[in-house]
């Protein structure tokens, strides 16, 4: 795979988005989802055009505000490069909320914890509502509640591929998820980015038979709310558990987000 530069996004980025002016509220995204979306890249192996984070950007990890591109990477890093050129005049808040593990009955606005239990789903039981605690940082970091998303970044799905029955609810228990955000946070326009998941049925950390199944969901949501789309992450490099994305696959990741997210926000006038 070739190394991740700033030069991949040229062609992307000379096409600005319409003109911000210095009154407009910043731009907030929501990353969230399970362990692909908190990162298990190094921020040690990036190089020095990566390594210094943008200042129009301020990165937030569960509503507290960090150096971006510190400790264990995920998407961030590239992400905010990327909307940092197409946006110079924009103040950018990537507001990070994801828990490794979990599965979409942890991101449900209601917590069925009957379920968690009878499926015996250890990260969800440990993880606790994750949906309550998104939100609830969400309103500690904007207190005022004049903020709205602009978009949700979700790279979620794993856990949900080892289990028959939730492999099946993929696509109902996604829906569920977006439209509480927009409704919760007052951001009925809130676009979606949803990052297919790409394990193989099984790997050496765990069998993930149903994987096809969540795929396929998550591939067809856009037919369903058009405020969404899908991006692919076949071919991004991993570590050698063949699950999770190593540095450079992280920075493709991050890339490809912002490729599917700048038109969508352009359209969207946001």
């Amino acid at each position: 795979m070739l190394k991740p530069t700033l030069s991949i996004l040229t062609a992307l980025l000379l096409a600005p988005l319409a003109v911000l002016t210095a009154a407009e509220p910043p731009l907030v995204l929501i990353l969230s989802g399970q362990s692909n979306m908190a990162g298990f890249g190094r921020a040690a192996e990036l190089s020095a055009e990566w390594s210094t984070p943008p200042p129009n950007v301020t990165m937030m990890n569960w509503g507290r505000t960090q150096v971006l591109g510190t400790g264990s990477i995920g998407p961030e890093v590239t992400l905010a490069h990327a909307l940092a050129r197409a946006m110079p005049g924009r103040q950018i808040v990537l507001f990070k909320a994801a828990h490794g593990g979990t599965s979409q009955l942890a991101w449900q606005p209601e917590l069925d914890q009957a379920r968690i239990d009878r499926l015996k789903l250890s990260h969800d039981q440990r993880v606790g509502h994750a949906y309550a605690q998104l939100i609830a940082a969400w309103k500690k970091a904007f207190p005022a509640g004049d903020i709205q998303p602009a978009a949700l970044l979700w790279m979620q799905g794993e856990s949900d591929a080892r289990v028959p029955e939730l492999a099946k609810d993929y696509e109902q228990h996604l829906a569920r998820l977006i439209a509480a955000l927009r409704r919760d946070l007052g951001a009925p326009q809130m676009k979606a980015v949803i990052a297919e998941i790409n394990p193989a049925k099984v790997t050496p950390v765990s069998p993930f038979p149903f994987v096809d199944e969540v795929r396929a969901a998550q591939r067809g949501f856009p037919t369903k709310d058009p405020l969404t789309t899908c991006i692919s992450t076949d071919g991004l490099t991993k570590n050698k558990d063949e699950v999770h994305y190593d540095t450079a696959g992280q920075q493709s990741l991050g890339q490809r987000f912002a490729e599917a997210l700048l038109p969508m926000l352009a359209k969207g006038a946001r």
